[in-house]
């Protein structure tokens, strides 16, 4: 095993339904390190006989500085890689296993891994499962929720096994680039001020119009002068608007949002925006400036972080920590057309992947790729029976409750189908109206799946109706409309033609005024 020390194991990941890679058509950077479940070998050769005081050394100035070394990644030898140590709680870790940043291009423009500037090595502080942040970001992957993709990385330092990592790509100007087409936005990443005077966060409260109100509580990634005038320009809106809808749906990629926020409450991960008010990025382009919502730091999904609400497993579907300190989730959940889409995005997140038919085949195959190198791993913070514990039931170390993976999904599917019940929600069929659940139409599957280029889409209406059917690509931008006028009941079939889009995924909505069903499609070219 430590001579071939790459285990590659690819899952028949559409056909499962579970995992679709951003480029599943072609190669792009980084698919070779995150497709399926890999641990990839990493050495770092520094050779300053110091290194770890120069490190910490940098980590306690917190200017992110870099230390020069050669990696050698995969039996690839790339010279004069940054390398520095992050995080924050993580940082804490009992066995001096630091999480890690590293840069390619640091001190060689242009430098890259399999396509990439960067990566970062994560430590799992505090998930005994060493499952969570993979199950997490795939998971986002699936759904079409932007978020970086994740894998594993046995890691040495100066030829000795130090350790295994989480892999995760680096979100920069590429990352912005493959997902929207354009990294010259305005980019901003919510501060991780939490052992500071004053625990900070990033809340999108309103603290006044002048920017320097704003500047310790978002961290601007981007160039654009103009960025934090329209951060704050956001902000005022989102909390002094007399019409949460329309004013919602103007300034935010509500589609994409929704799908965020749910999963993250799904997946019981608390230290997000929705609890902690943190680990994420906003991205928003010209010429609207719709804000656009990027996953980050899923370590401690499923009720993993420390001093979290206890009972995870029955979190509310609408969980917000505070409506008024939270306001950008706080004002979708108290507007009744925004809970409404919030609650049926949920539905189509949840019903067909969040299942122990889905998932647990998936956990058992990282566990038994990852097993032998959690084994070995010196530095690890749980033992190895605590490991194979976590899996599958609940850990209680020093009276605080971890839940076991396959126990917490079991649950939480229970707990969300019964929420979404009392709410009068029906996940199958569509949304609550008044006090009943209305039948309005069937929506099938379309016809061929995948397609190319073309696809018809069949329905049946069963009262005479306002209709509508459009087009979705996986970031809530409509495609196409097919159907928008009034229809007596029957039978309809349309034809969906696909010749001038890319390759990926689709969704298609029918709608009328008393129900919304979303179903998904792929186009192969």
């Amino acid at each position: 095993m430590k001579k071939n020390l790459l285990v590659f194991s690819f899952l028949m990941l559409f056909a499962a339904g579970f995992i679709i890679p951003r480029s599943a058509f072609s190669q792009g950077a980084g698919d070779s390190l995150f497709t399926g479940i890999q641990v990839h070998n990493v050495n770092i050769i520094f050779s300053q006989p110091n290194y770890w005081d120069s490190l910490t050394i940098y980590y306690n100035q917190g200017n992110e500085q870099f230390l020069a070394a050669t990696v050698i990644a995969n039996g690839t030898i790339i010279n004069n890689v940054g390398v520095r140590l992050k995080g924050n709680s993580s940082y804490t870790h009992p066995n001096n296993k630091k999480s890690f940043r590293l840069s390619f291009n640091e001190f060689v423009s242009g430098q890259k891994w399999n396509g990439l500037k960067g990566v970062h090595l994560n430590n799992f502080w505090n998930d005994p499962s060493f499952l969570r942040e993979k199950i997490h970001l795939d998971y986002c992957q699936s759904v079409g929720i932007v978020a970086p993709r994740a894998n594993y990385v046995r890691l040495s330092i100066n030829d000795t096994l130090f350790a295994l990592y989480s892999l995760v790509e680096h979100l920069n100007g590429d990352f912005l680039e493959t997902h929207f087409g354009d990294g010259d936005g305005d980019q901003f990443k919510a501060v991780d001020a939490f052992g500071a005077t004053s625990n900070l966060v990033s809340d999108f409260r309103w603290y006044g119009a002048d920017t320097s109100n704003y500047t310790n509580r978002y961290e601007i990634k981007s160039d654009s002068k103009m960025g934090w005038d329209r951060l704050v320009s956001f902000i005022d809106s989102i909390n002094h608007t007399t019409d949460a809808y329309n004013t919602f749906s103007s300034k935010v990629n509500l589609n994409s949002y929704y799908k965020a926020m749910a999963v993250d409450i799904l997946m019981g991960n608390l230290d997000s925006y929705v609890y902690n008010g943190r680990n994420f990025y906003i991205y928003s382009l010209a010429p609207d400036y719709k804000m656009n919502w990027i996953v980050w730091d899923a370590s401690l999904s499923m009720g993993a972080l420390p001093g979290g609400l206890s009972n995870i497993e029955t979190l509310p579907v609408t969980y917000v920590s505070s409506d008024t300190g939270r306001p950008l989730f706080g004002q979708i959940i108290n507007n009744s057309q925004l809970r409404h889409e919030y609650l049926m995005t949920f539905c189509e997140i949840f019903t067909d992947n969040f299942s122990s038919s889905k998932l647990f085949p998936k956990i058992d195959s990282i566990t038994t790729i990852i097993r032998p190198y959690v084994m070995e791993d010196p530095r690890k913070m749980f033992s190895n029976a605590q490991f194979e514990t976590n899996i599958i039931s609940d850990l209680v170390i020093s009276g605080f409750r971890i839940p076991g993976v396959k126990s917490y999904i079991n649950a939480r599917r229970s707990s969300v189908a019964s929420q979404l019940n009392t709410l009068g929600i029906n996940c199958e069929v569509g949304i609550y109206n008044g006090n009943e659940t209305v039948n309005d139409f069937n929506l099938y599957q379309n016809f061929p799946n995948p397609f190319n280029p073309n696809t018809i889409i069949s329905y049946q209406i069963s009262v005479n109706n306002d209709v509508s059917l459009k087009v979705y690509d996986v970031l809530g931008n409509e495609v196409a409309t097919l159907v928008n006028e009034k229809q007596t009941a029957g039978n309809y079939s349309v034809e969906f033609k696909g010749a001038d889009l890319s390759s990926g995924l689709y969704f298609y909505i029918l709608k009328t005024p008393n129900q919304s069903v979303t179903k998904k499609m792929l186009l192969v070219k």
